[in-house]
């Protein structure tokens, strides 16, 4: 997805995606290609990062925890999530995820656009499921861990989803698209239930901070100040400062600096720019403090970072299961 993850199998495409591709908070860029808008990544914190901002896109994200521990932060709501855990992000929520503490964490993720289940014509299961469900009109568990009923089939069928992509036999996008109807089956059977909350005060939340975490996606190479982020969704400064720490969990300017390091660590890996030229490419004209608030996220410096993450990829997990 586009973040600084790799696509398993997909060494050519990690060479070109370029960098907004990879980091717009509202990720634009085509999941996987245009015949099959599927694509299914491997994630090691903190060899990758230890962190990854608030973000949101217009696929399903689903989350297989292979190994270790995490913090995620999904729909304003934060979860400590752990090995065998499943995770749900639907489309268009705001979603972001960080090292818990000092553990390690490995995790497969499926992004795919539902393009993938609805067919261009009206059908029973466009109109009794899956648009329902793309509007919003049923509550999704977002964590579902190994002691939930059916969990068992559920990652069943993920870990299938996850080997037909790993290793693309013959015929294997028709295998992915048949069970992804199955997992789905698996989902409204067992998991969904129809929404019956009013959500608006919620759903005016998410909207505002939605359009500043877009703001900061396409302006984030030049100075950003609070008072423009303020006014860009109508609010007082200070109103504003409190409503995004609390979002967010973190202050607009740690929130600004952790997205430029997300768009830096990019650079450093799929560039061969110098680190002055990443530095100021991110909106960070000075390099002493671009190295300093690397270094405390990364714990090593930017060259440091660059060897470390190509030494890592080449040794690259990929489960046979």
């Amino acid at each position: 997805m586009y973040h600084t993850i790799v696509p398993v199998n997909d060494k050519e495409r990690e060479s070109s995606m370029h960098q907004d591709e990879l980091m717009s908070l509202k990720e634009t860029g085509q999941k996987g290609d245009f015949l099959l808008p599927y694509s299914v990544f491997n994630t090691i914190l903190p060899d990758f990062y230890t962190t990854f901002p608030m973000h949101w896109h217009d696929e399903m994200e689903i989350v297989l925890m292979e190994d270790g521990e995490l913090d995620e932060c999904i729909d304003l709501e934060y979860y400590y999530v752990k090995k065998g855990d499943i995770i749900l992000v639907n489309p268009c929520t705001l979603h972001s995820f960080k090292q818990h503490e000092d553990k390690r964490a490995k995790f497969r993720t499926i992004v795919f656009d539902f393009s993938m289940l609805t067919n261009q014509r009206t059908d029973a299961c466009s109109v009794k499921y899956f648009t329902p469900f793309l509007e919003g009109s049923y509550i999704s568990p977002y964590i579902i861990s190994p002691d939930s009923p059916h969990y068992e089939e559920l990652k069943e069928s993920l870990k299938k989803l996850i080997r037909y992509y790993d290793y693309k036999d013959d015929f294997y996008e028709i295998q992915i698209r048949s069970e992804l109807y199955h997992l789905f089956y698996l989902l409204f059977r067992y998991y969904f239930e129809k929404e019956t909350h009013d959500t608006e005060i919620k759903d005016a939340t998410t909207k505002n901070l939605k359009t500043v975490i877009d703001y900061i996606s396409e302006n984030y190479m030049n100075t950003i100040t609070i008072d423009e982020l303020a006014e860009h969704v109508h609010l007082s400064k200070h109103y504003f400062m409190r409503f995004f720490k609390k979002t967010t969990g973190m202050t607009c300017i740690e929130y600004i600096n952790d997205y430029r390091l997300n768009v830096a660590t990019n650079l450093l890996l799929t560039t061969g720019m110098q680190i002055t030229e990443v530095s100021e490419k991110i909106g960070i004209t000075n390099l002493s403090y671009f190295n300093r608030i690397f270094k405390k996220k990364y714990h090593m410096t930017p060259k440091e970072y660059r060897c470390n993450v190509d030494n890592v990829k080449k040794t690259m997990y990929r489960s046979p299961d």
